[in-house]
């Protein structure tokens, strides 16, 4: 189970996945692959975007959780991620179209090839919750795919579509049990003090 900052743990281990899986080659700098909006790009040639989270009903667990101090913890929601990858070459006009075709093939490659999340990109918190997060290419038409691109007012690029997850988002609800009885004395009776 994860912290509030499950959702930027994830982007941010995709964007470290990325930076160590295709820089140098086919992307010159690690800066240029990056957590983005598809509509302010900035200097990233490969954006990562999380564009969508629903609630995952079949991993959610129900009741609440005991924790290591006696406390109970809610449940946490399970979320999956959609992920859009893009590309926007920053090279020549002549050869733009071949570069992102190149780079987006390494993209897919790297993804594919990494069905889970490896721990080694995972930040600290995300290490420690020790979840499997699986990463799922998700088949669209162009017309699904142009739809996206237009939430953003953004005409179509070069993109492809992931599902990640589930992920445990855990809940900030901590209650502590009422005390447990630890004796009961039947057939006494109290007698006050007597001054």
């Amino acid at each position: 189970m994860a912290k509030y900052s499950v959702i930027s743990d994830v982007s941010r281990t995709i964007v470290d996945l990325l930076r160590g899986e295709l820089v140098p080659e086919p992307v010159a700098q690690a800066e240029q692959i990056g957590a983005c909006d598809p509509h302010e790009r900035g200097n990233c040639v490969v954006g990562v975007h999380i564009y969508d989270i629903t609630e995952s009903g079949e991993m959610r667990p129900t009741g609440q959780v005991l924790q290591a101090d006696g406390s109970l913890r809610n449940a946490p929601v399970s979320l999956y991620l959609s992920l859009m990858i893009s590309v926007a070459s920053k090279a020549e006009k002549e050869t733009r179209t071949l570069d992102e075709q190149m780079i987006m093939g390494r993209v897919i490659q790297v993804l594919e090839d990494n069905k889970r999340l490896p721990e080694k990109y995972m930040p600290p918190a995300l290490r420690a919750a020790g979840e499997v997060i699986r990463v799922s290419n998700v088949p669209m038409e162009l017309e699904e795919k142009t739809k996206i691109w237009t939430m953003f007012s953004e005409s179509y690029k070069l993109s492809v579509f992931y599902k990640i997850g589930p992920v445990l988002l855990e809940s900030a609800v901590v209650t502590m049990p009422a005390p447990r009885v630890r004796e009961i004395q039947l057939g006494t009776e109290q007698k006050g003090r007597e001054p």
